[in-house]
């Protein structure tokens, strides 16, 4: 998988010209722009103040799917010591239950959580800082979606999450 770094000059044309990419490491399926519904468009609106500082380096490909209301989804990422990340998590706009709100978790090899977030209720996205790695290695990532409170019916919501470091 490779990694591209976003130079300054192109932060107004990264969010809507960004080709779509795979989460599966695929190249590039053309030079379309993410629709302002997509979760790709929501979660790299919140990678936008990043974008721009050339030491900031955003992964070239991210996990795309679906995130249900009933249950969340990890992804397993390698992460270096002495780095520090930031993680974008988006949802569709179209999908989003009203008022619900995403949330970030990180957690170590031994199970211990070591960075969290939560987004505000009706927010499409959420940026998650992980403040300098203090071991490599492999680290859970879980993203949930977590409805307003009462009876809600089970929702599959496209999301995607990307993430990059410095």
């Amino acid at each position: 998988m490779k990694s591209l770094p976003v130079p300054s000059a192109a932060l107004a044309l990264a969010l809507f010209l960004l080709p779509e990419v795979s989460g599966t490491g695929a190249e590039s399926a053309g030079a379309k722009p993410f629709p302002p519904d997509s979760p790709e468009h929501q979660a790299l609106m919140t990678a936008s103040p990043y974008l721009g500082n050339d030491a900031f380096t955003l992964r070239n490909d991210y996990w795309k799917g679906d995130v249900s209301t009933q249950s969340g989804r990890a992804v397993r990422l390698q992460f270096f010591k002495g780095n520090t990340y930031r993680l974008f998590f988006g949802a569709s706009t179209e999908v989003l239950p009203e008022s619900a709100r995403l949330h970030l978790h990180i957690f170590d090899a031994k199970e211990k959580e070591v960075a969290t977030v939560a987004g505000e209720p009706g927010q499409a996205a959420v940026a998650l800082h992980f403040e300098k790695t203090r071991k490599t290695g492999l680290y859970l990532v879980l993203m949930r979606i977590e409805p307003k409170p009462g009876p809600v019916q089970e929702v599959a919501v496209p999301s995607a999450l990307f993430y990059g470091w410095e």
